[in-house]
């Protein structure tokens, strides 16, 4: 690891996946108020490293603006401008909260990085078994390998600073602390999205579910063997309990856990950016 990144916090040893409704922000007309809803989303996914953010199918669908809205807030700021043409969608993404992820890095000379670094990067050309990357810097980064497609983008390890600045390819997995969240959509129905093997442990939110309270010291030596966890989110007009028995489904056979973070609410109804926050604050006392 390198000095400049000495202050990263460790990836997970479990993966954690949040899944959350196509309909999440339908309820609310304006795109400025949409974004900050969002920006809030995948701040909380990134606080407490959330390896993935799952938006499944519910109408009315928006996946489309979350998919951008939340895809540009994980984008480190150096990437954007090559990553994303200028859509309707990202109209108001001047407003998102600054992630300060690892991999948003503030760093722009190679005076300022070290041997070691790791930084997200799009390939910018490359010929025989080697090409170059751009990873926000004011020079270019020499990769070894067989060029992937101009516009990909990757993430490098810095391997040398001089005579050459040249670094290797790296998966996401290899990196050593957290890297930001994944973004994927599902069309398939709730329940065969949460009854699959993909999954180690399943856990629904609901304000008809057991206190956590309750279930704790259970949850949590299941929480610490489980590779593959899957937290599961309702929308502002329907509950997780009642989108699994619309499937034909009963939830209690569905879920490993039904669980109410937020007994004695003092609102009718809470959003699920609040829910994810609430939840996520609650499970992040479990060790991984």
């Amino acid at each position: 690891m390198g000095k400049t990144q000495g202050w990263t916090m460790k990836k997970r040893n479990n993966t954690i996946a949040i899944a959350v409704p196509a309909s999440m922000v339908a309820e609310i007309k304006d795109l400025r108020e949409k974004t900050s809803v969002l920006g809030q989303l995948g701040r909380a996914a990134a606080i407490y490293r959330v390896d993935q953010i799952i938006i499944y199918r519910d109408e009315p669908d928006e996946s489309m603006t979350m998919k951008y809205i939340l895809g540009y807030l994980e984008t480190p700021q150096y990437l954007r401008k090559e990553r994303f043409d200028v859509r309707p969608e990202l109209q108001y993404v001047g407003i998102l909260p600054p992630l300060r992820t690892p991999h948003h890095p503030t760093e722009d000379r190679l005076s300022e990085v070290d041997v070691g670094d790791f930084r997200d990067g799009v390939v910018v050309g490359g010929s025989g078994f080697n090409y170059e990357v751009d990873i926000g810097l004011d020079k270019l980064i020499t990769v070894r390998g067989k060029p992937p497609a101009k516009g990909t983008r990757v993430t490098v390890e810095i391997m040398d600073t001089e005579p050459e600045f040249s670094g290797r390819s790296v998966k996401n997995k290899n990196v050593p602390y957290y890297w930001g969240y994944d973004l994927r959509g599902s069309n398939r129905l709730l329940s065969e999205l949460v009854y699959s093997p993909e999954w180690d442990m399943t856990i629904a939110t609901s304000k008809k579910g057991d206190e956590f309270s309750s279930v704790m010291n259970d949850m949590e030596s299941k929480w610490v063997e489980a590779g593959k966890t899957l937290i599961v989110f309702g929308s502002y007009k329907e509950g997780v309990i009642e989108m699994i028995a619309s499937e034909g489904r009963k939830a209690r056979e569905v879920f490993d856990y039904i669980i109410n973070t937020i007994p004695d609410q003092g609102v009718e109804t809470v959003r699920t950016e609040e829910a994810v926050i609430s939840t996520l604050a609650i499970l992040n006392i479990f060790n991984d």
